[in-house]
């Protein structure tokens, strides 16, 4: 029932790759491009990088594909939902540019030891997850089995520093709270509600059942028992269809009666992908914005990153394998 939204985690702030590469899909095509069937792509295995093979020239460069591989190793090691877009041609052509704007915008920025040190924290806290993970292989190992090494990680760690430290001191304050004035933005929300699925009946025999749910309610019904009783909701139905979280991360219908019913009032039957929902909003409160500058920088810095791309990044020649169809 949640929307499946893309946010950085902690350790990966300073990573900007696949939120832009996905917002990036679907732009300008390159001015040539051929391609031939790739026999070594498998979703989440490591890719060679020894091929010199040159796979797309640029204005100023070019990028072989052993680079573009080490590259997308290193990203699927630190974001693995990479791997299902590998077998899409237009992702990985996007995923060809960003890595040619890392590269411009790195040679851009002054070196600075402060870069070094920030990769050096995030490589701590790499290393100390994957030995939680298995203490048998040493840091190296473990790297070494996703296709890189401790160097290239950390340029790549280095590079990620860069192109934030880039584009955070573009951005404006007035921006981030323009962003954070929108209605609809960073609002908590505490819901209660009863999901009659139409997975495994039809739309109108889940919307009967939806509104004789809601005739119970109405009588005085108990809402945590009904949603135990009727709910198709498995992550919430033993919690008595209790949810919580910020409204936008839930599909959009859900989301926009959930910011927008009177508090501790019955729903009428919502109809979402899922089903039909009756729902009870019993807390709602917009977050500070101290508490959510550091997301709206950060978003903000995605989209300067993705502007850049869009306007910089020209390829003269585009020559990736295709991916293998799913299979």
């Amino acid at each position: 029932m949640r929307h499946n939204k893309r946010r950085w985690t902690a350790l990966l702030a300073i990573m900007l790759a696949f939120s832009v590469f996905i917002a990036g899909c679907g732009k300008d095509e390159p001015e040539e491009a051929t391609g031939e069937q790739d026999p070594t792509l498998q979703l989440g295995q490591p890719l060679d990088t020894t091929s010199k093979k040159v796979v797309a020239e640029y204005e100023g460069g070019k990028v072989t594909e052993g680079e573009l591989n080490l590259y997308l190793n290193i990203l699927q090691f630190m974001q693995p939902n990479v791997s299902l877009f590998l077998n899409d041609a237009e992702a990985k052509k996007q995923l060809v540019k960003q890595l040619i704007g890392e590269r411009m915008i790195a040679a851009k920025v002054k070196e600075d030891e402060s870069y070094a040190k920030q990769a050096d924290k995030v490589m701590k806290e790499i290393e100390n997850y994957l030995k939680s993970q298995s203490k048998e292989k040493s840091f190296e190992e473990s790297l070494k089995e996703r296709g890189f090494n401790k160097e290239q990680l950390r340029e790549f760690l280095i590079n990620g520093s860069k192109v934030s430290s880039y584009f955070e001191k573009q951005v404006k304050e007035e921006d981030l709270k323009k962003e954070y004035n929108k209605p609809d933005q960073f609002v908590s929300v505490k819901v209660q509600h009863i999901l009659i699925s139409t997975e495994n009946r039809s739309d109108a025999e889940a919307k009967k059942r939806a509104e004789e749910v809601k005739k119970k309610l109405d009588k005085g019904g108990d809402f945590s028992k009904l949603a135990k009783e009727y709910s198709d909701d498995p992550g919430s139905k033993e919690q008595g269809g209790l949810v919580e979280g910020l409204s936008d991360e839930f599909v959009p219908e859900f989301a926009k009666a959930a910011r927008t019913l009177p508090l501790n009032k019955l729903s009428d039957p919502i109809k979402t992908d899922y089903g039909y929902h009756v729902m009870k909003v019993s807390e709602r409160k917009k977050l500070p914005y101290k508490e959510v500058k550091d997301q709206l920088k950060q978003d903000q810095v995605q989209k300067l990153y993705q502007s850049f791309v869009e306007k910089n990044v020209k390829l003269k020649k585009l020559n990736l394998p295709e991916a293998n169809e799913k299979q």
